[in-house]
């Protein structure tokens, strides 16, 4: 058994006597597109979405810095393009980081989309926000 609507003139005659408001959106006018149809729209609008550098770096973030490392730290974001900003709770940590850094950067130059960073800044927790 199907559905039957009623058309916009109907639902505004309903409206009036019921004492709501009419309708004027447009959205009314359009049919309800299957979830289905909706979703393969969705994926085919994403297979053309670049991955950017961070991505990249988010992904292989235990092979740049090593497993224990990476528990320790994090990527926060790119500045300039060129910086990368690392994220760290400890000092320690981010003084070792600093004597690793061209190691880090060579594993970074290694990744697609990544051999534009040239440089690394490790901040605290509490001063994430640079710029």
């Amino acid at each position: 058994m199907t559905k039957k609507t009623f058309g916009r003139r109907i639902r505004n005659l309903i409206a009036a006597f019921r004492g709501l408001p009419p309708e004027s959106g447009i959205s009314c006018l359009k049919k309800t597109k299957p979830l289905g149809t909706s979703i393969a729209t969705l994926l085919k609008k994403l297979n053309g979405v670049k991955i950017t550098p961070q991505q990249t770096i988010q992904q292989n973030w235990s092979s740049i810095i090593g497993e224990n490392m990476a528990k320790r730290c994090h990527p926060v974001k790119i500045l300039n393009n060129d910086t990368l900003v690392i994220h760290s709770f400890d000092a320690i940590i981010r003084s070792e980081l600093q004597m690793q850094k061209l190691k880090i950067l060579e594993n970074l130059h290694q990744l697609p989309h990544c051999a534009k960073i040239s440089d690394i800044r490790f901040v605290a927790h509490k001063s994430i926000d640079v710029a």
